[in-house]
């Protein structure tokens, strides 16, 4: 067993400062797996925050790894506003099944004509004149939802907090272009883009700083001060550069700008493949970003790229997680540490969250290789 010298917070900070760590800071993105992992169903978790809670301090407890994701199974918002597209989650034991894990139930949520209103509006002010059309229930339905789910994060982040776990997430808050691609469906608003761009992008200029200053509102308090920003519709899997460089770059730029202007760490979470856009993050301000790869992206090419300048966390896959052999698992692990950790800017995380079928004993092996692996 090799002995830290650091913290786990002291590690997180000097791993996205790309300085120097006693080891790199190794956690799995770990909600959905927790119920599964404390013997108790999504449904359960979802209905009762206190079990849901329980199972993430329980894991965290067993396997020692150095952040929780986040305290709860539940979504924060500011009240009233919005850090993401107000989308319809199905939730497990009631719109599917009871050990199912919950879903977005993807579908227009305003349409093309309403795009204007959004220009001359932004966004807190359209979703609150447009909710009540877009759901059938008043606005005020939607902020006592945010504020239940406001206060439940907040105490269940104290609890934690108070026996001394540290709790990674400050707050979640979409990419405009997430937004938008959520709020319109992904196939309706890849023709918005065709079709309306003049539209769609005055539309998002009028909604970013709305965005960006919610979830700096809901993030100010909180000793973590860490936005974890859903990125996952701009890439070149989907999109060609020409899109990236005029409806994602622009406002990510604008994100991370605001973000770091106040002492918060943009966390980039990078889901689909992004090997064409990472010459664009050399441009974002050196040290204080994380870019966070799901395992569709080539991390070891990302190292290429990005290495000295931004730290890349990621990026063990599901399948080695859930089908993998434990042999696999400790091999590639000591792979990134060797590879993506030299020099330093590297934390060893799950590709996205880890799945819900982990194995328990690959997830261990995860853990005990990040922290005593030295190569």
């Amino acid at each position: 067993m090799t002995k830290d010298t650091m913290n786990a917070m002291e590690r997180f900070t000097a791993a996205i400062n790309l300085s120097e760590v006693d080891r790199p800071p190794t956690f799995p993105l770990l909600v959905s797996a927790a119920a599964k992992l404390c013997g108790i169903t999504q449904g359960e978790a979802w209905r009762d925050h206190n079990k849901a809670r329980e199972s993430i301090i329980k894991c965290y407890h067993e396997f020692g790894y150095d952040f929780v994701s986040k305290p709860n199974f539940y979504y924060d918002q500011v009240p009233g506003k919005l850090t993401n597209a107000p989308v319809r989650n199905l939730i497990p034991g009631k719109q599917i099944g009871e050990d199912d894990v919950y879903q977005i139930d993807e579908r227009p949520l305003f349409g093309r004509e309403d795009y204007d209103a959004i220009a001359s509006l932004g966004w807190n002010a359209f979703w609150e004149q447009h909710y009540a059309k877009m759901s059938g229930r008043p606005f005020s339905d939607l902020v006592k939802v945010q504020q239940f789910g406001h206060d439940i994060f907040n105490e269940d982040l104290e609890i934690c907090e108070a026996q001394g776990i540290p709790v990674m997430l400050g707050v979640a808050v979409d990419s405009v272009m997430m937004a938008f691609s959520l709020s319109r469906t992904l196939m309706e608003f890849s023709k918005d883009l065709r079709q309306v761009p003049d539209k769609v992008e005055k539309a998002m200029q009028a909604c970013c700083d709305d965005i960006i200053n919610n979830a700096l509102e809901m993030v100010k308090d909180r000793q973590m001060k860490m936005a974890f920003i859903v990125l996952e519709r701009g890439s070149g899997t989907l999109y060609p550069l020409t899109i990236f460089e005029r409806f994602e770059w622009p406002f990510l730029q604008r994100y991370v700008d605001a973000f770091v202007a106040e002492g918060v760490i943009p966390w980039l979470h990078l889901d689909t493949d992004w090997s064409l856009n990472l010459p664009y993050f050399k441009k974002l301000p050196k040290g204080k970003c994380v870019a966070d790869l799901d395992s569709t992206t080539n991390i070891f090419r990302a190292k290429e790229v990005l290495g000295g300048h931004m730290c890349i966390s990621g990026d063990v896959s599901a399948s080695l997680f859930s089908v993998g052999k434990t042999s696999e698992i400790i091999d590639y692990c000591k792979k990134l540490i060797k590879e993506v950790g030299k020099g330093g800017g590297f934390m060893l995380t799950s590709g996205c969250e880890c799945p819900i079928d982990v194995k328990r004993e690959n997830l261990l092996a995860f853990v005990e290789t990040g922290k005593n692996y030295r190569p």
